[in-house]
């Protein structure tokens, strides 16, 4: 090797070792910049766990919040509803003795009135016997009403209120249960009547059906729809 290539050499070995310290000096330099920004993100990770805690402390404050405010909630309707309950029963006991008292009225009104007019669809009667009732272990049943000849017996049933239904169970089933039990009237004709103080013309048309008469409040008397009278 000559003098000059040596000396060549030599230089590009310091050319080597000044690019080697400059490199070593940008990677010190980004080395340095990376440790600050892992710091910075570890910071950050700390913050946002804590800020994480904080919301989560708050979500549950508010749950519980809100736990506590629906039972509140809970409770005052359950006690609200029971005191409705409480009201609506007395308000029906209250309806159910008013309807009852009506009731009452109602055949005392027409008991009255059969007991001093002894006729129905144009048949005489001998006497009115008020509330007409059999008792025995299997059932009870009543009629409000019944006029008694000596081969006639008139049953009227009293109502507040008429349902058509009751029409039906008036001409067939309450009919079979007097057969059944009242044997004293065995041969008699059978006829039925309603009496109220107001009708339905569903219940006017299930009646004269049934050939079943009507007996309605006019002023202070009656008056009395009964000239198809059906015999039972």
């Amino acid at each position: 090797m000559t003098d000059q290539e040596l000396k060549d050499l030599v230089a590009s070995f310091a050319v080597d070792r000044k690019e080697i310290a400059a490199m070593q000096k940008e990677t010190a330099k980004l080395m340095d910049q990376t440790g600050k920004f892992m710091d910075q993100t570890s910071k950050f990770m700390d913050q946002t766990s804590k800020l994480i805690d904080q919301m989560a402390k708050k979500a549950d404050a508010r749950h519980e919040k809100n736990v506590i405010e629906m039972e509140k909630f809970q409770e005052n309707l359950e006690k609200s509803s029971k005191e409705f309950n409480e009201k609506l029963e007395k308000i029906s006991e209250q309806i159910g003795g008013l309807s009852n008292n009506i009731g009452h009225h109602a055949e005392q009104f027409f008991q009255n009135v059969f007991k001093e007019k002894l006729e129905f669809g144009r048949i005489k009667y001998d006497e009115m016997i008020p509330n007409l009732t059999h008792k025995s272990k299997k059932e009870e049943i009543e009629f409000d009403i019944a006029l008694i000849n000596g081969d006639s017996i008139a049953l009227i049933e009293v109502k507040n209120r008429i349902h058509p239904n009751f029409v039906i169970k008036f001409a067939e089933e309450r009919v079979e249960k007097f057969r059944e039990y009242f044997h004293e009237f065995e041969n008699y004709d059978v006829y039925l009547g309603i009496a109220g103080f107001s009708f339905s013309d569903e219940v006017l048309d299930r009646a004269s059906a049934y050939g079943i008469g009507i007996v309605r409040q006019v002023g202070e008397g009656v008056e009395i729809e009964a000239n198809n009278l059906k015999v039972y």
